[in-house]
Parts: C-alpha cells; structure tokens; sequence
C-alpha cells in the first residue's frame, strides 16, 4: 500500500513539473516596452506580435498619436508580411509567398487597423502620412 502511495506520489510530482503553464508568456511588459522592441526588429512577424502587444498595453497616457501610429506601423508589417516580405536580413533575401487566404485575411487585418489611422489623420507625421497613402495604395490594388 506504501508502494502504491510513493509511486502516486511520484507520478503527480513529475506530472506537475512538466505541466506547462496555461497563462502566455507576455513579450513586453509595457507599451513603450513593446514599440521599442519593434523598432530594433526587421522581422515582419516579431514586429507584428509586438504591436499587438502594444496594443493591448496602451493606455490613455500613452495618447491617440502613440495609438495611431503603432496601428499604421502594425498595418505596414502586415502588408509587407503577406507580400512575402519576411524582414530577414543578411546575404539571402528570404521571401515566402502565402496562400491566397492568408494573405487575404492579413489584408483585411491591415485595412481595419488603417480605418482607425483615417480617424486621426491629423495625429500623423508628413512621412507617416506618406506610408499612410503607400499602404491604401497597395490595399487599392490588391482588390
């Protein structure tokens, strides 16, 4: 009955350390945080997880400007990324093309996050005014 117990004992013990935990792992703890991580990355998928973060850690002292371009800056990587841009650099230009689904729910993903950037135009710097209209240009034509 001793061994019984012991053995149980065991197997719960080891079951709790492989157990993974249930709650994700955060990639920034603070919004600033996160934008600064982006900006240091060229890659296109890192920089996405990390405006999403952003995200969900802004807050009203942040401000809408902050809010507004981390949504435009979300928008290009998205873009870039369902274009096959990776954001990879070194002696290989990786591309990656993507299935039509993807690359067309990455597009609609992109287009909400520019709705909300019209919104506040006026927050918006004369480059990031520029990229503004490069990436409905490129949304246009991907209709």
């Amino acid at each position: 009955m001793k061994i019984i117990l012991l053995f149980s004992l065991l197997i719960n013990i080891s079951l709790g350390l492989v157990a993974k935990d249930p709650a994700p792992k955060k990639l920034c703890k603070s919004f600033n945080e996160c934008i600064t991580l982006a900006e240091k990355t060229d890659i296109h998928r890192k920089k996405i997880s990390l405006y999403d973060e952003a995200l969900v850690l802004v807050s009203d002292k942040d401000g809408i400007s902050k809010k507004t371009k981390v949504n435009l800056l979300r928008a290009n990587s998205l873009i870039r990324e369902a274009n096959g841009d990776t954001g990879y650099k070194g002696d290989l230009a990786l591309k990656v093309t993507h299935k039509p689904e993807y690359k067309k729910a990455q597009y609609t993903k992109a287009n909400t996050d520019l709705l909300i950037v019209q919104d506040h135009k006026a927050e918006l710097s004369a480059s990031e005014l520029k990229l503004f209209e490069e990436l409905q240009g490129m949304i246009e034509s991907e209709k």
